[in-house]
Formats: structure tokens, C-alpha cells, sequence
């Protein structure tokens, strides 16, 4: 096949070499086997820097949250110091969970069992009848431990690696491509968590490709090019670029302009019942349009080639963070392993909307959501 090249030239659109990859069978194992899920927790999670939430969350002194990878609660607080730290969210007296809900504000973490106080640094600042306790309470064993913890873009990552690559060195390859988007000035306008009866790399797999558009995603044909898709190989994270105002070559006819694509140059501001041009034109027009338009609309496109004016650059950032990202809106997707079952996954959505200038931002809001979905 002849594939067409659409992204442009430079950091955020050249075409990485090709590595050789070796054409084998992936064994079932590794997403059904109990034996395979422990080599992951060993080898993967408990090695890697993972995305535990958003940076927004903890925006003032006592403001925490609290996330879940495998059996382990880990809760994020930003200290009196203006610092965002990571703890295990566990008392180290008697291993109770310290807080169970999702998110707040707190003025010192307070165990519910035996009522032992840390502050929102993570030490132990309290211990009733501390004169009971022989071996004494002043040990810094017995503060909070701690986990890697950092911000970029928005959002928090951390390491359960008491010794991991540098964050900076772990990002590297992708760093200067994302940033432009500026994630961090996106409104959140959809929060939800699902569970699914599936590992949890069957969900990176399914959005790690375009294949699937034609069967699971065939009203998109009209709009998409499933087919002339760039992949990008870095040395461990991954993107594609699917080139979105423009109808797949599967089609037949497809210089006409359908309903849909119609309906979806409507979306992005064109006016398609005035357009005289063929249905491949549509996508460039998107890309001049929004490039023109930029600063009436009250959006900075200044860090952003053409190709990401019109396309949706996919972005997996390893092992389990997926992003569908264009001009001025993103979709997160995070695949967390179940703490138990090989065969089941926790999957939460995130989408998030650039507030124009001159708009007030913090308009977001979270839905949660968990139930069961077959798959």
C-alpha cells in the first residue's frame, strides 16, 4: 500500500525509523495467567512512572486525593511547604486506610482506628497516650512512606520504584511534542470510571490502533482516514496520527462531501453549505480556517503544527495512559489492572475542553461512575 504522508515536518510530526519487530503469537497467558499478572506487578508496576491523577486536584495546602494501582491506596497531598507529595494511604500503627474517599481537603491526615495524626508532610505529628509506647514515637520510621512523586503537564505521576530513571528522563521522548497542547489550562468536563471483564492490556490494545474504525466505528469513515495512519515507535512510548476531515480511501465516491462530513465542518466552524470544494479539500480548510481564526476564537495554536489543527495525535504514554488529543480538546484514557482478577480492569475516561481567552476557567465538573461492562 501507498500510504500518503500528511503529518509535517518537525518536532511534532516527523516520522520515526522503523524498528524490526519479530512476528510472533502473543501467548494467552499474559492476559489470563494469575503467574503472568505477578511477573507484571513485579516487573511492570512496581518499576515504571504512571499517571495518578491531576495536578488541579491539589491545588492548595491540604488538599489530597487518592488513587488505586493493584491492592494499594496511595494518596496525594500538597504539604504546608506548597510540595505535592505521595504516601501509601495507610496508618503505619495498624495498616488502617487512612482516607477512602476520592478527594477533599484535609488538615492533617487522621487515622479513623486509633486516631494517630500525621501532618500534611507525612509525619507523625501525634499518638494518643504516646507515654504507653516503650520503644517511644519520635522514630521517622514511623512517618508516612513515601513514593516518587511529579508534575507535568497537568497532571501527577508516580513511581513505587524506590530507585526510578528520572521523570524528566522517563518523558523525555514525547516532553517537548505534548507541552504545546498545554493540558493544564483544559477544562475537565467528564470523569468516569468503569470496570471491565478484560485485562487490562486488552484495553490499551483496543486504543492503540485505528483498525477497529471500520468495523466498531463505521459512521466515522466519513471523516476519518483509517488508513493512511502514521506510527510513531519511541523507546517505550508510542503515538499514531490519524488525519481526522477527510473520508477513508475504503469509501466509494469519496470526494463528495456526506452528511457527516458536512455536519462535522459545522463543528469546527466552516460552512459547509457555502464550501465548493471536493471532500480531501475539507481537511485543509479545517487546518487554514482555525490558523486564521485562532486569536478571534480566543485559542493559542502558535505551538501547534497544521497537521494538529485538523488531526488527532495519539499519544500511549507506557504502560497504561492513552490520549486522543487535538487542537483544542483531549480524551484521557487510563487502563489500571484489577487488584485480583487477571481478568478484569478498571478504565477511566477523562475529557477535557480548552477554555477560549478571555473565558472564566474551573467550570469543570466530575461524574463518577463504576459498573460492570462485557466485553
Amino acid at each position: 500500500m501507498n500510504l500518503k504522508r500528511y503529518a509535517a515536518k518537525g518536532s511534532s510530526g516527523d516520522k520515526t525509523p522503523e524498528p524490526y519487530l519479530e512476528y510472533k503469537r502473543i501467548p494467552k497467558e499474559r492476559y489470563i495467567s494469575q503467574e503472568f499478572k505477578q511477573k507484571e506487578w513485579e516487573g511492570v508496576w512496581k518499576k515504571v512512572w504512571f499517571q495518578a491523577g491531576l495536578e488541579r486536584d491539589v491545588k492548595e495546602p491540604g488538599d489530597f486525593f487518592t488513587t488505586e494501582i493493584g491492592n494499594l491506596s496511595i494518596i496525594i497531598i500538597k504539604g504546608d511547604d506548597n510540595k505535592v507529595r505521595a504516601f501509601y494511604n495507610v496508618c503505619k500503627h495498624r495498616g488502617t486506610q487512612l482516607r477512602h474517599q476520592n478527594c477533599g481537603h484535609a488538615d492533617s491526615l487522621k487515622c479513623p482506628f486509633h486516631a494517630w495524626e500525621y501532618d500534611r508532610q507525612g509525619n507523625l505529628a501525634s499518638v494518643p497516650d504516646a507515654e504507653t509506647f516503650p520503644a517511644g514515637t519520635k522514630d521517622s520510621s514511623l512517618n508516612l512512606t513515601s513514593i516518587h512523586c511529579e508534575a507535568w503537564a497537568g497532571w501527577i505521576f508516580i513511581s513505587l520504584n524506590q530507585n526510578p530513571i528520572p521523570f524528566k528522563s522517563y518523558i523525555s521522548d514525547i516532553k517537548n511534542q505534548l507541552e504545546p497542547y498545554q493540558f493544564e489550562k483544559m477544562d475537565l468536563i467528564l470523569d468516569v470510571t468503569v470496570e471491565w471483564n478484560c485485562n487490562w492490556k486488552v484495553g490499551v490494545d483496543a486504543f492503540n490502533e485505528s483498525y477497529h474504525v471500520m468495523g466498531t466505528h463505521p459512521q466515522l469513515l466519513d471523516v476519518l482516514d483509517d488508513q493512511n495512519v502514521q506510527i510513531d515507535l519511541y523507546e517505550i512510548h508510542n503515538r499514531y496520527l490519524v488525519p481526522f476531515g477527510t473520508p477513508s480511501p475504503r469509501l466509494k465516491n469519496n470526494g463528495d462531501i456526506s452528511p457527516a462530513l458536512a455536519s462535522y465542518m459545522d463543528q469546527q466552524g466552516l460552512d459547509s453549505d457555502n464550501f465548493k470544494g471536493t471532500a480531501q479539500e475539507v481537511r485543509r480548510e479545517i487546518q487554514l480556517f482555525k490558523r486564521k481564526n485562532s486569536q478571534k476564537e480566543g485559542y493559542d495554536y502558535s505551538g501547534l503544527n497544521d497537521d494538529q489543527l485538523s488531526d488527532d495525535y495519539h499519544y500511549l504514554i507506557f504502560p497504561n495512559l492513552s490520549l486522543n488529543i487535538y487542537s483544542n480538546n483531549m480524551m484521557s484514557f487510563r487502563h489500571r489492572p484489577h487488584p485480583e482478577d487477571p481478568n478484569k480492569m478498571f478504565f477511566d475516561v477523562q475529557m477535557f475542553q480548552m477554555v477560549p481567552k478571555g473565558e472564566s476557567e474551573g467550570k469543570s465538573h466530575r461524574s463518577v461512575i463504576a459498573k460492570n461492562i462485557r466485553t
